[in-house]
């Protein structure tokens, strides 16, 4: 790898912090990572953004469930013009995702949130609400997606954009990991499950439901949001005008993980060579990134 800024983090994480994660199942931390790494981010994904294969838009994976399945999109009522993009494992192939991933601040955040000796990378993914996104997030819990399993398990939200409410911050169920629940994958933007996948079927969640103890935090970029990998979560669209909402999401898994292969869920290369309940390891495909 080239020259890269330190990976060292701006400050300390403090003992609130920390029981915040582990109470609410998700952390706000703010002002925490040089945004010289943000920086080179952003001209990596400009770049990427040349390439729309990398991506799947999901704006339009919408509008083919709604004709195919008769599935009911979750949109934002007078929204339009924008789009919901997606990509993963972009640390696999561009060498500034791979140092952000591997050697930023992130894996020694998420080891001492863990508190595990040992922390390895799961996947990255870039999620982008254009201006003007229709669409909802659909609630949802990251661990559904991953063929691992154990309690050491968590997503950091990087924003390279400010994000509030309005351009489609994300929203946590506070204290939804305690439930020990999996429930069945969606397709994000409509609440219909992955056919054949296995699990419980999750509630419909209205993030203006007041009733329900949920959380959104306004972040900008060098701050960082780490929630579990059971914590229920999902988003508004982006109903600005010019403002874009992006972020990179990296999820890492520590001590004691081990595979499950979920049925039904996509698989990444590596998993057809793994059985359920064998242990996470040092892996080309899911390296040691700290400890």
């Amino acid at each position: 790898m080239g020259s890269f800024p330190s990976s060292d983090p701006l400050r300390s994480i403090t003992q609130a912090e920390i029981s915040s994660f582990l109470l609410d199942g998700v952390v706000h931390l703010p002002e925490i990572v040089n945004k010289d790494w943000l920086d080179l981010i952003d001209s990596a994904l400009k770049l990427m953004l040349t390439e729309p294969e990398m991506f799947a838009d999901l704006t339009a994976l919408g509008s083919d469930l709604n004709k195919t399945q008769d599935s009911t999109v979750l949109t934002d009522e007078g929204v339009k013009g924008g789009r919901f993009l997606s990509g993963v494992d972009h640390w696999k192939e561009d060498e500034i995702f791979a140092a952000f991933a591997k050697i930023s601040p992130l894996p020694s955040i998420v080891a001492e949130l863990m508190n595990s000796e040992k922390v390895y990378l799961y996947e990255d993914s870039v999620l982008i609400k254009e201006p003007g996104t229709a669409e909802r997030t659909a609630f949802h819990q990251d661990l559904s997606y991953f063929h691992i399993e154990g309690e050491n398990i968590c997503t950091v939200w990087a924003p390279l954009d400010d994000v509030d409410s309005e351009t489609g911050g994300v929203v946590y169920l506070r204290s939804s990991h305690k439930s020990n629940k999996v429930f069945k994958p969606n397709w994000f933007v409509v609440n219909e499950s992955l056919p054949g996948t296995e699990g419980m079927d999750l509630p419909d969640i209205e993030i203006s439901d007041e009733k329900l103890d949920l959380i959104q935090f306004n972040t900008k970029p060098g701050d960082l949001v780490v929630h579990h990998a059971l914590t229920l979560h999902g988003a508004g669209g982006n109903s600005s005008v010019s403002k874009q909402r992006r972020a990179v999401s990296v999820r890492y898994c520590g001590d004691d993980s081990t595979y499950k292969i979920r049925p039904g869920t996509p698989k990444k290369l590596h998993h057809e060579n793994m059985r359920t309940g064998d242990p996470v390891v040092d892996h080309p495909d899911c390296p040691l990134v700290w400890g």
